[in-house]
């Protein structure tokens, strides 16, 4: 049975809380998708919430929500963009806003093609 794993990015503490990596407290994810921390009673706001997406990428790193990947697209050269859940397509995508293209999003069907350079907490110049 394949499990849910999440990452929890602390905006006070600038720290991510990885609780599936065996990280001590007490912690709960409530019906609305916000994390607590009983430990210390905060939560809510406090916290962003990013799920795994069920895929590695070509370095075997597992990719989540609001990571930074670096691909190829077409013959155009490499790309960075933000992997992020798209409703239209009921799947998660990389997207990247480029002047010349608008938004462009990336549907991606093999994460062999992709490889995880950030996040957008940690690493938000890889944007720029």
């Amino acid at each position: 049975m394949k499990t849910n794993k999440f990452r929890v990015w602390d905006k006070l503490a600038e720290r991510f809380i990885r609780p599936d990596k065996g990280f001590q407290g007490h912690y709960i994810l409530d019906l609305n998708g916000r994390f607590h921390d009983l430990g210390n009673g905060s939560g809510g706001d406090e916290y962003v919430v990013q799920q795994y997406i069920g895929v590695d990428d070509k370095n075997k790193n597992p990719i989540y929500e609001g990571d930074i990947v670096s691909f190829q697209y077409r013959d155009e050269g490499l790309y960075h963009g933000v992997v992020d859940f798209d409703d239209m397509y009921a799947g998660y995508s990389v997207q990247k806003s480029l002047a010349f293209f608008g938004n462009m999003q990336i549907t991606f069907h093999n994460s062999a093609e992709l490889t995880v350079i950030g996040n957008i907490f940690e690493n938000p110049e890889l944007l720029k």
